[in-house]
């Protein structure tokens, strides 16, 4: 059940913001570019020739099965501190086309979550070095990227609000897909169960977000 509490709303606006804040469906104002913004590769963005796939709800649900047994099988590996993960089949939010997703866990501080965006070809239109600028009200205090083998490119970014603290690893692929996982220095899953506890750090750091934003198997292609 969701919770009303003005904290509740608060962790719900700030995770919402890093959600959906290098998709093209927002068109917030910028502001300041990130610390790190100058080390983001400066690529074509999307890639030449990319074009949204525009899934039937169907076919979407099909990918969002197949997320949700990968993230099952892998989630446990990649993060051994987290205690009894549990991942629900993500989804699809509005007329979108991309697929959110969750994992909720418990280690030795709380209960706290991962999320996952995937965004099929075309959704995100911002180029790695632009999802360093500033979204109005949620600040993004520091963004970096590297070029990997493939020509892909993983950006690390995070956002600070009110001490609360997101960490996320985002991989730009060549098909002009995006995932985007983030980790939490709260509980960000709002319901009657939700942690109050806010922790000095995210719960898990890039070393595993990374892992998880290249695995080839989550991503919406």
């Amino acid at each position: 059940m969701r919770t009303t509490t003005h904290r509740g709303s608060r962790l719900g606006r700030l995770a919402a913001a890093v959600t959906l804040a290098a998709t093209s469906l927002l068109a917030l104002p910028l502001s300041a570019t990130a610390e790190g913004a100058a080390d983001v590769p400066d690529i074509q963005w999307p890639p030449a020739g990319t074009t949204p796939p525009n899934y039937p709800p169907e076919e979407l649900d099909k990918h969002a099965t197949a997320l949700q047994k990968r993230m099952e099988a892998v989630f446990p590996t990649v993060v051994p501190h987290a205690v009894d993960p549990v991942t629900p089949k993500p989804q699809q939010l509005s007329d979108t086309q991309f697929l959110h997703g969750t994992t909720v866990f418990r280690d030795s501080i709380g209960r706290t979550g991962v999320t996952m965006q995937y965004n099929a070809p075309g959704v995100v239109q911002k180029s790695p070095k632009e999802s360093c600028e500033n979204p109005g009200g949620t600040p993004v205090t520091f963004c970096e990227g590297r070029l990997l083998e493939d020509g892909s490119v993983l950006v690390h970014r995070r956002f600070e609000s009110d001490g609360h603290v997101v960490a996320s690893a985002d991989h730009y692929m060549l098909d002009g897909s995006v995932t985007m996982v983030s980790s939490y220095n709260y509980d960000p899953i709002i319901d009657d169960q939700q942690d109050p506890t806010t922790r000095p750090e995210v719960a898990v750091p890039y070393e595993q977000l990374d892992v998880l934003a290249t695995d080839p198997e989550l991503a919406l292609h």
